[in-house]
């Protein structure tokens, strides 16, 4: 997932594993033009590692690549969305403890990226699957405060609270901002799923900046600050608006039943 200098040739790696979690790893000479490790341990590659038990961090003795997703290092917005997706997975993964979940999600996201699916839904898929494994499950339909349903004409949303507010709990949630109606609607629709039912949804470049927008601000609450990668992703897609076609979206591709 990152990786960081370990004095003059070396450096400290962090993997995502299946079943230990975040593990932190010295890959010892991958500094060196000749490494023959270095091209197996960059970010976004899936890999097959052997490591060796250190008295501190475990060392890397084999490396070998088992996807680089090349497609992603060709496009900048699609690299910084899985940078973005990468620090996020790093950001709520616990270290040394099981982490199917997280991992088969993040691969299947990288799979996504790299084959050309929609940026927003890839990442608004992985935002939304990534808060429930890890136990913060956004709530969307039902108040947060009485557990009523709640029209989507009429809801507030509280991202200290995780969850859409209704009109009569509204003023027990100071935090509470408001949220358009459609943006709720397709939050629904992907947390709902399937991955492909809500493929089938398109939008256009203000309803995925609403989409964001929420999810960003519940992704920063849940996690307590700021993410880095989120800006660089801000930043690459200003740069490549030129030459990316955004997806269109159209109102009927939503019933009043979402």
């Amino acid at each position: 997932m990152r990786h960081r200098r370990l004095g003059e040739a070396d450096r400290i790696v962090t993997l995502l594993t299946p079943a230990r979690g975040k593990v932190d790893a010295v890959a010892k000479g991958t500094l060196r033009p000749k490494s023959r490790l270095a091209g197996h341990l960059e970010p976004l590659i899936q890999v097959e590692v052997l490591l060796a038990h250190g008295r501190n961090l475990d060392i890397v003795t084999q490396a070998q690549m088992i996807e680089g997703f090349p497609a992603l290092h060709a496009d900048l917005e699609r690299l910084s969305t899985a940078m973005y997706l990468a620090e996020l997975a790093d950001r709520m993964t616990v270290e040394h403890a099981d982490a199917h979940g997280i991992y088969e999600l993040l691969l299947a996201s990288l799979v996504r990226l790299s084959r050309g699916d929609g940026v927003h839904l890839v990442t608004r898929t992985f935002e939304m699957e990534l808060l429930a494994t890890t136990g913060f499950r956004p709530e969307w339909r039902d108040c947060i405060g009485c557990g009523d349903a709640v029209a989507a004409e009429r809801a507030t949303w509280s991202p200290l609270g995780g969850g859409v507010v209704c009109p009569r709990c509204r003023e027990r949630h100071n935090d509470a901002l408001a949220i358009d109606a459609t943006v709720l609607k397709v939050l629904r629709a992907i947390q709902a799923g399937p991955y492909e039912e809500a493929g089938r949804i398109r939008l256009n470049s203000e309803l995925a900046g609403g989409l964001e927008r929420v999810m960003h601000t519940l992704v920063r609450a849940v996690s307590e600050r700021a993410l880095t990668s989120a800006q660089f992703v801000a930043d690459a897609r200003r740069l490549a608006a030129a030459g990316v076609r955004g997806d269109a979206y159209t109102r009927n591709d939503l019933t009043e039943g979402d």
